[in-house]
């Protein structure tokens, strides 16, 4: 646990109450209080949160325990009602039609199921920024509180931390990271693929410190 909460702690970022960063670092006693962490990830119509839309939406939800074990994720497409908007090469990138977003949710019943299951969770992905403002802006447009922890964590910043300069990642966006650390994935610029590898890079990097620690105390 003490490798967990060692590594954990490098991307911990403070939250306001409707979910947006405040600059500050959080404390561990801000994840000790949490129920899980939620890792997401957002693919939207273009960079403006006030201005463009949530497409594709994911989470997995891991416990605050040693190994990181998953309990449940979900993931979602979000009809667009603003699609006009949207800037084509996000639209190409997320691979948006019509006709694939056919049986995709609304905003409302999206944000309502993807709440549910990160509720009081503190929520964790790659690069934080974008996903939190997007997720920010979704909750108040639709009235509804910030169901989150108020705290985030970064994984990219972990990443940052612990491979930066030892000649293993070139680059710090996910899928190099990813590949570089043996991590298999299920596609790329997917909602619950990139939560999935975003999870995976974080359990790889917890693991790794924890069997360093170990060799160092023997």
């Amino acid at each position: 646990m003490v490798a967990l909460q060692s590594v954990l702690s490098m991307g911990l970022r403070r939250l306001d109450a409707e979910g947006r960063p405040t600059g500050e670092p959080a404390e561990l006693t801000d994840l000790a209080a949490a129920a899980a962490l939620y890792v997401v990830d957002l693919e939207m119509s273009g960079p403006n949160p006030q201005v463009h839309e949530i497409l594709d939406i994911a989470g997995v939800r891991a416990a605050l325990a040693p190994g990181l074990p998953e309990e449940e994720s979900w993931s979602a497409r979000v009809r667009p009602k603003r699609i006009g908007n949207a800037v084509p090469a996000a639209l190409k990138v997320v691979g948006y039609s019509p006709k694939a977003w056919k049986t995709a949710l609304d905003l409302e019943a999206a944000m309502e199921r993807f709440a549910t299951v990160g509720r009081d969770a503190v929520v964790a992905g790659w690069g934080m920024a974008q996903d939190l403002a997007f997720l920010a802006e979704a909750f108040r447009a639709l009235g509804s509180p910030w169901p989150f922890a108020l705290a985030a964590l970064d994984v990219q910043v972990i990443a940052r931390a612990l491979l930066r300069g030892n000649g293993e990642v070139d680059r710090f966006n996910l899928g190099h990271v990813a590949d570089r650390l043996g991590i298999g994935r299920m596609g790329e610029h997917g909602a619950l693929a990139d939560a999935y590898a975003t999870y995976d890079v974080l359990v790889k990097l917890v693991e790794r410190v924890a069997r360093l620690t170990a060799e160092r105390e023997r």
